[in-house]
């Protein structure tokens, strides 16, 4: 699995992501020992309490203000030259990006 769809929109949507990955036994490995249902939900429970700390000190430690670019990744997403588009398309783009910016705001 991977979270490819998650970052490409979280950078659209200018907002910070990280990815938290957790594993359980790999039992599908043919070099493994065979596992039980309660060894791996231990596992997994194991991996949930490690989330849920790293969120909550995250969390905790996050700036007031971002200092990072993620809100400024879309600054050049538009490679086209100001003047060659057309005018209903430049007002549905400003109008799409103040809704965005109302939103934030909100």
């Amino acid at each position: 699995m991977t979270n490819l769809q998650e970052a490409k929109l979280a950078r659209e949507a200018e907002i910070c992501y990280v990815t938290i990955a957790c594993t359980d036994y790999d039992c599908w490995h043919p070099e493994h020992d065979s596992v039980t249902v309660e060894q791996i939900l231990k596992v997994l429970s194991g991996n949930a309490e490690n989330a849920a700390t790293v969120v909550r000190e995250a969390v905790a430690a996050l700036p007031a203000s971002r200092g990072c670019k993620c809100g400024e990744a879309l600054a050049m997403a538009i490679a086209t030259a100001p003047e060659a588009i057309p005018p209903a398309t430049r007002a549905r783009l400003t109008c799409w990006s103040a809704n965005i910016s109302a939103k934030a705001g909100a």
